[in-house]
């Protein structure tokens, strides 16, 4: 059972605020080259909180992120992608994180964003009918290895730079 404490509520409040604003921010913007495809930014602050905080605490500032997000980007239906698709990839990232020893961060965020494109897109096609877009899959899960490195990467510094007792 993970130690609730008050200063790991207010660091995965913190964390989740981030997200938040970092995924609404992010809805804003035209998607990279296909449609759908996002850096997936706010995706840093979901993994530190796992990492730093515990799985619960990763999974609330998730679920808070797409929550928040999709209401304050004033898209609502995005809730109806990102929940399914943000919850099987961060129980992915889970075991991954704990059940392969000496698995890197980037590796982890690598795999996570892939899941989180392929789902997304599967949500996409079963909701309405078009499996024309599984065309995208090859492409989706390129651009979602390149910002799985870039949320990974930046994961991986924030952790060797910021101070343990900040975080925990």
């Amino acid at each position: 059972m993970e130690k609730i404490t008050l200063k790991k509520i207010a660091t995965c409040a913190l964390f989740s605020a981030l997200a938040t604003i970092s995924f609404t921010l992010e809805n804003l913007l035209p998607p990279i080259i296909l449609p759908g495809a996002r850096l997936g930014v706010a995706n840093v602050f979901i993994l530190l909180a796992l990492i730093s905080l515990g799985v619960s605490y990763g999974f609330i500032a998730l679920i808070i992120k797409i929550t928040l997000g999709s209401l304050f980007s004033g898209n609502i239906s995005s809730i109806m992608y990102s929940l399914p698709a943000g919850i099987i990839s961060l129980s992915l990232e889970v075991v991954l994180l704990k059940a392969v020893e000496n698995l890197s961060v980037v590796s982890i965020s690598v795999a996570g964003a892939v899941v989180n494109s392929t789902v997304q897109n599967l949500i996409f096609c079963l909701v309405t009918g078009a499996v024309e877009y599984l065309y995208y899959l090859p492409y989706l899960a390129l651009i979602a290895v390149l910002a799985g490195l870039l949320v990974g990467f930046t994961v991986y510094l924030a952790i060797k730079r910021i101070p343990k007792n900040l975080i925990l």
